[in-house]
Order: structure tokens, then sequence, then C-alpha cells
């Protein structure tokens, strides 16, 4: 046998390659898979064969940290619900605490027309009183002044005019006597500067009685009262929230006698705060409740904000009319208020319930396909308990998941974690 080359295969090479031909035609064409599965390694071996190429790399791509996919039987199963982002006015809720307070507008002092000593009450704190009812009766010692008063003034305008008429009759006279030189021009001269003097006397007496009259109408017992009396007689329809007098004192006019107020209409003052006061404009809609069981809410206007700041408290109250028909507010009561600050501009808002809290921030799912979901990022403005304004983040038009929205969040969380279960 002659010797291998060198850097030539080995000689037994030659025979195991021909065994192994013999061995493929043998076994037949019904084995030809098995001959070559079990031949392969052999000659891959030998360096005859190429080795079996690796299997492919056959993992999953890796998931979209902010999509999720998920067919309707899962969005039935966590209760998902949707809403649309919209634009609208923007109003800011703000808060405060309130005291009820009556209506300047809607409140009078009354005070004894004239001095005197107090001959009747009818009227207590707390009782209802009509316009034009009487409230308590004085004998009034200034009201017989201003009768007598009236009197003299009366009698002293007769006189004077009886003087001008007198005067007046003089001088017509006189000028007769002129015509035929029965008197001088002087003589005439005279009677005129009497008769100007008497009718300059007959208008000073008239306005004395004018100022009597006024002075003794003014004073005067209502119908029916006795004479020589005067009364205190309520101007509004209201109730009597307190009383200065008492019987049989004698008062003057210096001092309220009765306080009287409507409280149909009343007002609440709402303590703003900080940038609130800015906000809030009148005509702004508010609601007020009282910390009572069962009492009913009411919704007022603003009236105005007040232009200066109470250094004790650093807040600037807000007056807000509110109709109060069968008297459940009172004054000086604590309310808490809401007043609904309309901004002046309109914004893009969603649901409340669509928005989620994430490390990354508040976040919603907008639903991109029937069963796809894309976690935005959100900048929120104003935000309120049914709704928030987005001033980036989602756009007009789109649809957000609103109830259910916490699934949503759960499966993008456990998707990122790699849980399979």
């Amino acid at each position: 046998m002659r010797p291998s080359r060198p850097g030539g295969p080995p000689p037994w090479r030659g025979l195991v390659l021909l065994a192994a031909v013999l061995a493929l035609a043998g076994g037949g064409w019904f084995y030809r898979d098995a001959a070559e599965t079990a031949i392969a390694p052999v000659l891959a071996r030998l360096g005859l064969a190429a080795p079996a190429p690796a299997p492919a790399d056959e993992s999953p791509a890796p998931a979209d940290p902010n999509l999720v996919t998920l067919d309707a039987a899962g969005q039935t199963r966590i209760g998902l619900a949707f809403g649309a982002a919209e634009t609208r006015r923007i109003v800011l809720p703000v808060r405060a605490p309130g005291t009820i307070a009556f209506d300047e507008r809607r409140v009078t002092h009354l005070k004894p027309r004239t001095a005197g000593r107090v001959l009747t009450l009818a009227v207590q704190p707390g009782d209802p009183v009509r316009a034009g009812q009487t409230l308590a009766t004085l004998d009034a010692a200034g009201l017989l002044d201003a009768r007598n008063g009236l009197a003299e003034a009366q009698a002293s305008l007769a006189e004077a005019q009886a003087t001008e008429r007198v005067a007046e009759l003089n001088l017509k006279r006189g000028q007769d006597l002129l015509k035929v030189m029965g008197v001088a021009q002087a003589e005439v001269d005279r009677r005129q500067v009497d008769l100007a003097k008497a009718h300059a006397a007959t208008l000073a007496a008239t306005a004395r009685v004018d100022l009597y009259a006024a002075q003794y109408a003014r004073l005067a017992p209502e119908p029916g009262a006795p004479a020589g009396t005067s009364a205190i007689v309520s101007p509004i329809d209201g109730v009597v929230t307190a009383s200065g007098i008492t019987l049989g004192e004698v008062v003057d006019t210096s001092r309220d006698a009765f306080t009287v107020a409507d409280p149909s209409r009343i007002q609440v003052l709402a303590n703003l705060y900080g940038r609130d006061i800015a906000a809030v404009k009148a005509g702004d809609a508010a609601t007020i409740r009282a910390p009572v069981p069962d009492h009913p809410t009411f919704e007022g206007r603003v009236r105005s904000v007040n232009a200066a700041i109470d250094p004790a408290t650093n807040t600037a109250p807000a007056r807000i009319e509110v109709a109060n028909p069968k008297g459940s507010l009172r004054a000086n009561m604590f309310v808490s208020v809401e007043i609904s600050a309309d901004l002046g501009r309109e914004g893009t808002t969603l649901p409340a319930s669509a928005v989620q809290q994430t490390e990354d921030g508040p976040v919603a799912f907008v639903r991109t396909a029937d069963d796809r979901f894309e976690k935005r990022i959100l900048t929120l403005g104003v935000q309120r308990a049914d709704w928030v304004e987005v001033t980036e983040g989602v756009a007009p038009g789109e649809t957000v998941a609103t109830q259910g929205s916490f699934g949503l969040k759960a499966i993008l969380l456990r998707s990122l974690l790699g849980a399979t279960d």
C-alpha cells in the first residue's frame, strides 16, 4: 500500500465514505430520511458536510410600552366605558366659607320723628311687620309746637295779605289823583314802596306757613290715633330685628327705636383668598349650603367683590345675592359657598374618570382602534370633580377610556413587568 501524501486525507477516510454510500443505497428509498439523519453527523465530523444551521431566534419582539391591546371580551370583563375629549367653557370651582347677612338696601333703622314719652309698643324683635304698620306711639310735645307754630304762621299770612291789599288800593288811588294833580309824584312813589314791602311780607308769611305745615304733616298722628301723639311706622315689609325703646321711656330723635330688615332676599359674604379673588367676577353663579341636616341648597349670583382686603384675615368678601322666600337662611349663619368662576376662555376637557396617575404623571388611554389603546401623558389645567382641562396630550374629538381605565393601566404595567398570568 502506498504511503499517503503529506497534507492529503487519511487513507481510511475513503473506506468510511464508501461504506456510508453502500449503507444508504442498501437501506432503500423508504429509509432515506432515517439514513440521512444518522449519517449527517458523521459526515460533518469528518469535514465532508456542512454542519446544520442553528435554529432561528423565535423570541417575540419587545412590547410597546405605550400600547394596550384588548379584545371585546376583555373590555367587557373589566367594565370598560368610553368618553370623548371636547371643547368647553372653562369654569373654575371656587370653594370658600361664608356668612349670611341682611342686604343693606333692605334694612331700615327707625328713629322717633319727635321727642316724647313712649305710650305704646306694638312689636318686639322677631315679629313680622308690614309696610305702614305702627310699631309704637309717643306722647309728642313737638307735635303741639308744630301745630301752634302753623296756626301763628297762618295768622301772620292773613295779616300780610290784608296789608298788601290796602297798599295796592292806596297806590291805585294815588295814581288816579296824580292825573288831576290832586297829589304829588313823590306821594305816588311812596305808595309804590309800601306796596312792595307788603308783598314781601306776604311772601315771607307764606313760606313760614309752608314750613310749619310740612313739619306738622310729618309729625301728625295716624288716622284714628289720639291727638297729640306721634307714631313710629315701618316703611317696608320685614321682620323686627332690634328694639331700642321701652314703654314709658322719654326718647329723642338721636337714636334708633327699631331696626326692620327684609329677609326675603339676603346676601352671602364669601371670604375669598389668594388667586380666587381675581378669578371671581360679578355675575358668576354660586351655590350655598348650610351645615344643617336636610337643609335646602340655595342658588345665587355674585353681585360684587370687595376692593379692600381684610387685614385680619387677608381675605376679600364676595357679595352674593340669594332669594330666601321662606326665611331658611338667617343672618350670621355660617355656610359653605361654591362659586363657578368663569375664566373667560375655552379649552379641551376630558371626563375626570379618564385620568389615571402613573410614575410619568397623569395619563389617559386613547382608543386608536376597536381593540387598541394608546397611553398618552397629559398636562392638566383646571381640575373638577366631573371633568379636567387638558392643555397637552389629547385633541378634541378623540375617544378615551373612562370607567375601567384602571384595568388598562394594570394590563400595561403587567406586560412591562413580564408577567404571564
